[in-house]
């Protein structure tokens, strides 16, 4: 007897956000990454079961979101500490250069990557002064995602969870990037299964 959507809405986890059928709770292994990681994030994405950011803050010890775009919770700029870290701003701009040019200082690498659509994020670091005064990066060579689930604009164009993982690869080693699409392929082909109501696990 199949389910309907008000019954897969009632079961939903509260932690993964999917129908407890679906449940992937059990792949969400936190990894301990040597960069910290910051994603700026626009207050409406936060709770949009297409959003990826949350699920990298389940997967790494070192991350975390700072929502921005809420008027009621202003974005929390002097939680910034350029004295003690290299902020490394993942988005290709302009005058980005690609990631694996960055070059270490004395100070800690911190990896800090807007997540929103396209068109909110390319935003943030022209309506943000601290963000606009740090350096800009983007990756290369990275393929398609396999994201599904949203449109890309084509090729190196990621979803911020894929995104985190290969700047992760070039910064902490490939082994954090292995871990990261490891479950992110679970997460995808769950969410699929979902949406078409497939029950087959």
């Amino acid at each position: 007897m199949s389910k309907s959507r008000r019954d897969t809405r009632d079961s939903r986890c509260p932690n993964c956000r999917i129908n407890t059928h679906w449940c992937f709770c059990d792949v969400l292994k936190p990894f301990a990454n040597q960069t910290k990681v910051i994603i700026p994030m626009h207050f409406t994405e936060r709770w949009l079961t297409s959003n990826t950011a949350y699920f990298a803050t389940k997967v790494l010890k070192n991350c975390e979101i700072m929502e921005r775009g809420n008027l009621e919770a202003p974005f929390e700029v002097n939680s910034f500490n350029f004295e003690k870290f290299d902020y490394i701003y993942l988005f290709p701009t302009d005058d980005s250069l690609p990631l694996n040019e960055y070059k270490q200082t004395d100070k800690t690498p911190c990896l800090v990557v807007p997540d929103g659509s396209w068109s909110k994020a390319k935003k943030f670091h022209k309506r943000e002064d601290v963000l606009a005064k740090m350096p800009k990066y983007h990756l290369i060579d990275v393929g398609h995602s396999i994201y599904e689930l949203r449109k890309s604009p084509g090729e190196n164009f990621l979803c911020t969870y894929e995104a985190i993982a290969h700047a992760l690869a070039v910064l902490d080693g490939v082994a954090v990037k292995h871990h990261m699409i490891d479950i992110f392929k679970v997460i995808v082909e769950r969410i699929k299964k979902s949406r078409k109501g497939d029950f087959r696990l």
